[in-house]
């Protein structure tokens, strides 16, 4: 009697229309949420791909933007040092129209002398 009772299956399965209709509706279901699963993955991966192209715009911008303010920073002093040699060149410009300061140079650089006039170069004084 023991041997008998271990071959024959403990649970009968019912072939009702009410199992087959619910074994149905569990696939679906299964399809259905291995279907969302799927859609959720690839939502995540398309706002993970999004996010990760904006952090590397964001991050290029403010790089671009660092860059461009010292570009900026060593025009503005390159400006102020050219306005400084503008104003340096344009009393130059002045004095060069004086005759008597064309003079000075011209005896101080060149040696040149008034008529009537002596040169004498005396030696520098070194200690």
């Amino acid at each position: 009697m023991v041997t008998a009772n271990k071959h024959k299956p403990k649970v009968t399965e019912v072939h009702s229309d009410y199992h087959q209709e619910k074994q149905l509706q569990d696939k679906v279901r299964e399809r259905r949420r291995r279907g969302l699963v799927r859609r959720l993955t690839a939502f995540a991966a398309a706002a993970l791909a999004t996010a990760i192209l904006f952090i590397s715009v964001f991050t290029s911008q403010a790089s671009t933007i660092e860059e461009k303010n010292l570009q900026q920073k060593q025009a503005e002093e390159e400006l102020v040092r050219l306005k400084e040699q503008e104003t340096y060149l344009t009393e130059e410009i002045e004095k060069l129209n004086n005759l008597d300061y064309i003079g000075e140079l011209a005896r101080r650089d060149y040696f040149m002398s008034k008529p009537g006039e002596t040169i004498f170069k005396l030696p520098s004084s070194s200690n």
